[in-house]
């Protein structure tokens, strides 16, 4: 951020503001100004202006009145449904894949799975997360399902971020490789009953852990009030990092 890298361009700035947000490069709660913005990424104030609209729509954005534009807090009711909906489709996704996969789908999975045993060992919890969400398109894009993927990765700014969180907060889950293991072993089995009892877990093991971060960091979830401005300067600092979370940069 602030740089002058070509990702920063009037072209791109949506996609770069809204991988900063999902990564948690900006902190959830922080109040800015288009000016702040457009300094910090060096883009006009128009293409700041348009991408904070359409961030605004997909709720990664909020604005205020009178106050500025606030980085939308991690809103734990969307959190949920945001998951329900992946639950309740990817099921039925992987159903279909499991009949029609063929040597070339399942030996994309295996890569995959040795992409997220590499940055386990590295401990790089950003490339995990994307490679997780990479391992279960493959479902979607096998079955000929990618829009459906592409809707749920759009509206699921909430649930990756406090995914992200969890993740800082306690590290890498190793049990998520290994039930990603467990789901491809099930595929290539045919066993549904036990694909069925390992994903409906996989998917929804970590709802404790997250109601724990509720509590350990309010001010990061719309359920308080309590915003922090930054100043403009600090729109360069990375969050996660600041924050002394176990996330190792």
């Amino acid at each position: 951020m602030g740089s002058t890298d070509s990702r920063n361009s009037e072209d791109n700035i949506y996609d770069v503001l809204r991988t900063d947000i999902l990564n948690l490069k900006l902190r959830p709660g922080m109040i800015f100004s288009i000016r702040d913005i457009s300094e910090a990424y060096q883009v006009g104030r128009t293409p700041v202006r348009d991408a904070l609209i359409s961030l605004s729509k997909e709720g990664l954005i909020t604005f205020l009145p009178q106050r500025g534009t606030m980085i939308s807090k991690i809103n734990y009711d969307k959190v949920l449904n945001e998951r329900f909906l992946r639950t309740c489709v990817e099921e039925k996704v992987i159903l279909e894949f499991m009949a029609v996969c063929d040597l070339k789908a399942i030996t994309e999975l295996e890569m995959s799975l040795d992409r997220q045993e590499k940055f386990v060992e590295e401990e790089d919890i950003r490339a995990f997360l994307a490679e997780d969400m990479y391992f279960h398109s493959i479902f979607y894009v096998g079955v000929n399902k990618g829009y459906c993927n592409d809707i749920i990765s759009a509206n699921s700014g909430h649930y990756m971020r406090i995914r992200l969180l969890a993740m800082a907060d306690q590290g890498i889950d190793r049990e998520a490789l290994k039930q990603h293991k467990e789901i491809t072993d099930a595929i290539l089995a045919k066993d549904w009953e036990r694909l069925h009892t390992i994903l409906n877990f996989h998917l929804n093991r970590l709802v404790n852990q997250e109601r724990a971060l509720l509590s350990k960091y309010p001010d990061l979830f719309e359920r308080e009030n309590v915003e922090v401005r930054r100043e403009p300067d600090e729109l360069g600092v990375d969050f996660l990092v600041e924050t002394k979370l176990k996330y190792h940069a």
